[in-house]
């Protein structure tokens, strides 16, 4: 393709389990067109799945094919791909100096996602593939994204999505921690059911009415073929008693026998039976469809969406935001939060930023750090009332918060464990792992919430008409109340300190009562 006419494309380049995948796409009148889409086979799960760490030998073959890629690019006029990996180098204890290799020997950024993004962007693509469902609008869905890797399930109500959880564990990772244990044992898929059943059995989804199933992922399109499933548009439509009679036919046979039953490679056979059996497994989320959703879906084409759709950034925030906020008050539900204390305090706080960003000089997306430490900072009350701050810490820190790094969620769970002191101060231990700017970052977030959280003390709404003004060395916040707001100003005083240490501003509270 010549130059001319590859004007406007990008290319994202998926660093996976079994191999390197590189998708170039143009946008054509408002459309995503795919215009290459290239495959190299670089087999890192052994390594990572079972040692633990990429070999050296890996490393080389991923660089050549990569180097192999952008030979290929200059035909597009594309000289910066963004490279992106998921669970295979998130997992490898030598992360680091693969980045750092390909950096040296490729010149490229390596983007390692963490579970919940890289399952953020799939969720994203299975939203905009099933929108002419009808019965996805109606009701609530499973989505179930079933990677090499690891497992990413959400319901979804048809317009956001009201939890997520992310289980360390998919069909190739699944296939090769248990893989010896398979050669060895005669009745391997028994074993296989009894720890699967275990892992199906942590995930809590009773307080949801799933009415429609979608599952996707690895060698969802063999699967879809074997069962006889109808393709409709981008989703393939499979009958479910088909897909539990394809799952009782290959149970009991061994690679072998798959391979040859079904004219595959012995590879590819045993990826078909772990990865059918976790697809069967999770119909129990919803026996009674009728019917299973499955709509191919491949990172890359999520990704390079957002890089070619106008005014993406902006779009993405909004979905990103939507969502992570909904799963966020699911979880502080189930805490007993008090919802409207935390959405008002979360409301406080973003006045606070937007007036205060020539000042803390954040970027934008720390904004959404504020508000979901707002839905969830009372969380830790639930535990324990005498350390909440301190459980509210842990257990944030152990959610999986929704398109969120890890290093954003300890923001989170940092911002919202500081209502009281001790997380903020500077010798706490958990500031240990964050880098001086990270430390800066959490203080200033830190300062705004506890601000915010001091003007609702009482859970009761007292202040009213709250405006923000920012006056040399102070700032002033002015409110309307018509009831006694000493816990507030007492609260706002205490918290004041704090935000001048951190600022070098005086914030100062001025009620105005309403006559009644």
């Amino acid at each position: 393709m010549n130059k001319k006419n590859a004007a406007g494309c990008a290319a994202v380049i998926e660093i996976g389990t079994r191999n390197v995948k590189m998708r170039v796409s143009q946008l054509v009148k408002g459309k995503i067109r795919t215009l290459d889409y290239l495959e190299y086979p670089v087999s890192l799960d052994h390594d990572v799945f079972e040692t633990g760490a990429v070999s050296f030998n890996s490393l080389r073959e991923l660089s050549s094919a990569l180097s192999k890629f952008s030979s290929a690019l200059l035909s597009y006029n594309i000289e910066k791909p963004r490279v992106l990996s998921g669970t295979v180098l998130l997992e490898a204890s030598n992360r680091a100096l693969v980045v750092d290799q390909l950096k040296v020997r490729n010149g490229m950024d390596v983007d390692i996602l963490d579970s919940s993004q890289e399952k953020a962007y799939i969720f994203s693509e299975l939203e905009n593939r099933l929108a002419h469902e009808e019965t996805v609008r109606n009701g609530n869905t499973l989505f179930a994204y079933i990677g090499s890797g690891s497992i990413g399930l959400a319901v979804y109500d048809g317009e956001k999505i009201l939890t997520f959880q992310n289980v360390p564990i998919g069909a190739l990772k699944l296939h090769d921690v248990l893989g010896e244990l398979r050669r060895k044992a005669e009745d391997f898929n028994y074993i296989l059911e009894e720890y699967m059943d275990t892992m199906l059995n942590r995930m809590n989804l009773s307080g949801f009415r799933i009415q429609n199933l979608v599952l996707t992922g690895s060698q969802i399109e063999l699967i879809a073929k074997l069962c006889g499933g109808k393709k409709v548009g981008p989703v393939y439509h499979i009958e479910a008693e088909r897909l539990r009679l394809l799952y009782e036919t290959v149970r009991s046979m061994t690679t072998e026998g798959i391979a040859l039953h079904y004219a595959l490679p012995e590879n590819q056979a045993a990826l078909l039976y772990t990865a059918l059996f976790i697809y069967r497994g999770l119909m129990r989320f919803c026996p009674t469809a009728p019917e299973l959703l499955s709509p191919p879906v491949d990172i890359s084409e999520a990704v390079i969406r957002y890089m070619l759709t106008p005014k993406a950034d902006a779009e993405w925030s909004a979905y990103l935001r939507k969502n992570a906020l909904s799963c966020a008050y699911t979880a502080a539900a189930s805490f007993q939060c008090d919802e409207k204390h935390s959405a008002l305090v979360g409301e406080y706080a973003c006045r606070l930023f937007d007036k205060l960003k020539k000042v803390h000089g954040l970027d934008a997306s720390k904004r959404l750090i504020l508000e979901l430490a707002s839905a969830l900072h009372s969380c830790g009350s639930y535990v324990s009332l005498r350390q909440h701050n301190r459980c509210t810490y842990d257990i944030i820190r152990g959610m999986d918060l929704f398109g969120l790094s890890t290093g954003e969620a300890v923001e989170v769970a940092m911002v919202a464990g500081s209502i009281s002191n001790g997380l903020d101060r500077k010798d706490a231990p958990e500031l240990g792992g964050l880098s001086q700017p990270e430390r800066i970052v959490v203080s200033k977030l830190s300062a705004i919430f506890r601000l915010a959280n001091a003007m609702d003390k009482s859970h009761l709404e007292k202040l009213k008409n709250i405006k923000v003004t920012l006056d040399e060395d102070r700032v002033l916040i002015r409110a309307n109340a018509s009831t006694n707001t000493l816990l507030e100003r007492w609260s706002f005083e205490e918290s004041a300190g704090y935000f001048k240490e951190v600022f070098g501003l005086s914030p100062e509270l001025a009620i105005k009562f309403d006559m009644i």
